[in-house]
């Protein structure tokens, strides 16, 4: 959804007096207003916003992170470690850890391959540019600060405007909860190996720095995502979705933007009620997905709300 919608939904959704707008039942969903809405203005800020976020990414990844021996989390961490180790270029890199990522897109549903196709070419197109262009900074800890807060930022208005690029970071927690093996624990584990592997590889002090950078990339993805503004944008995904909206319009002031698959809507609610909503959503379908993670784990797992 691009800027100028977000402002229309939150002017509508939430009023400076903090009182709800009614919701229309009949209003049109996201992929409607994507398909046939958008001018001509809007399609500029949607997709230039695309490409300053992979632009951001880009610059994170090849001026600060890959030259200075700094790696994160996610498959851009990994990508960074095999580069370094095969001496390929990042951008093929890149290329070839996320394909598997947009093939399993593609065989179920190619909508969504084609949010993650544009944003992967982007960023791969502008690392390869990049490659030739000497670092920023060799100071290792201005290489964590610099890469770690450029890559989140891309990775997070790539996020904004529905694009999708390095699943395991932008789903990440920074905490494990270890009572079942689940999607959470298993990302977690994932990104502590890369780590450590960084470690192996780039040695101690330069895995101290890659940890900096990872949790710095943690918070400007989500500062990127949701902005600097009161309301936080969310994903939910639910068998039961009617339900959910019905409950949570009586009882919260929630914006739902349903993207037209029947079982996934993403929300922009208040800061300040994102706690109570999770509890809303789970205590009708404790099964709820909310931003890929279920209830019960994003709880236990993401550091702040």
């Amino acid at each position: 959804m691009t800027p100028v919608q977000q402002l229309a939904l939150r002017k509508s959704a939430f009023s400076p007096s903090g009182r709800r707008d009614a919701v229309r039942r009949d209003e049109p969903s996201e992929a409607g207003a994507r398909s046939g809405a958008l001018s001509a203005f809007d399609r500029f800020i949607h997709y230039g916003l695309l490409v300053i976020g992979s632009v951001l990414a880009a610059v994170g990844l090849e001026l600060f992170l890959l030259p200075n021996g700094v790696a994160t989390g996610g498959i851009a961490g990994a990508s960074i470690l095999a580069a370094h180790l095969t001496e390929m270029q990042l951008s093929l890199v890149l290329f070839l850890f996320n394909l598997p990522f947009l093939l399993s897109r593609t065989a179920t549903n190619r909508r969504h391959a084609l949010r993650m196709l544009l944003p992967l070419v982007l960023i791969v197109l502008f690392t390869h540019y990049l490659h030739p262009v000497p670092a920023v900074s060799d100071d290792p800890l201005a290489a964590a600060l610099g890469g770690g807060t450029f890559l989140g930022l891309g990775i997070g208005l790539v996020l904004r405007q529905g694009g999708s690029f390095d699943e395991l970071a932008a789903s990440a927690p920074l905490r494990p909860a270890f009572r079942r093996l689940d999607a959470g624990t298993v990302i977690f584990v994932a990104n502590l190996a890369i780590l450590l592997f960084a470690g192996l590889v780039f040695g101690i002090n330069q895995a101290l720095y890659s940890i900096i950078a990872h949790v710095l990339a943690y918070f400007m993805l989500e500062a990127g995502y949701s902005g600097m503004s009161p309301v936080k944008r969310i994903r939910v995904r639910s068998a039961m979705l009617g339900r959910l909206r019905e409950a949570a319009d009586r009882g919260l002031r929630v914006r739902w933007i349903e993207t037209g698959d029947g079982e996934t809507a993403v929300l922009d609610v208040y800061r300040r009620d994102v706690k109570a909503l999770r509890r809303l959503l789970a205590a009708i379908d404790p099964q709820v997905e909310i931003e890929g993670v279920r209830h019960d784990e994003a709880r236990r797992l993401r550091p702040f709300v």
